[in-house]
C-alpha cells in the first residue's frame, strides 16, 4: 500500500433538509405543513356566497377563519354587529363602522397587491 495519494471515493448525496426531523417536535418532519383542522366562522349560506367571491375571509395562523384584517375576536364581534345592522345602539354602531373600516382597508391593500 502506497503512502502517496488517497483514492477518492464518490461522495454520498446529502439528503434534503426535509428529510431531517425537527428536534423541537419529535417525530415531525421540519418541512411538514401544519395539519390543524380549519375552524370556519358560522356564516349563513347567503353570507358565505357574498364574502367568498370578494376573498374577504382568511385563515389565521392557528387555523381559524376570520375577516381579512381582523383578529378572530374582532371577526366574531363584526359578524354579530353586521347582522344587527342599523338596529345597533350608537356605541355598537360606531364599533361596527370601525371594524368595517379596518376590514375594508385590508381588502383594498390585498386587491392592490
Amino acid at each position: 500500500m502506497s503512502l502517496g495519494k488517497k483514492t477518492k471515493l464518490p461522495k454520498k448525496p446529502t439528503p434534503p433538509v426535509a428529510a431531517f426531523t425537527d428536534t423541537r417536535r419529535p417525530g415531525v418532519a421540519a418541512a411538514e405543513p401544519n395539519h390543524r383542522p380549519v375552524r370556519l366562522l358560522e356564516l349563513t349560506v347567503e353570507e358565505r356566497d357574498e364574502l367568498e367571491p370578494q376573498q374577504a375571509l382568511v385563515i389565521d395562523a392557528v387555523g381559524r377563519e376570520c375577516f381579512r384584517g381582523l383578529t378572530i375576536a374582532e371577526s366574531l364581534e363584526f359578524l354579530t354587529l353586521r347582522r344587527l345592522g342599523l338596529d345597533n345602539d350608537d356605541l355598537n354602531f360606531l364599533k361596527l363602522i370601525q371594524l368595517g373600516d379596518l376590514h375594508e382597508a385590508a381588502q383594498k391593500r390585498f386587491h392592490a397587491s
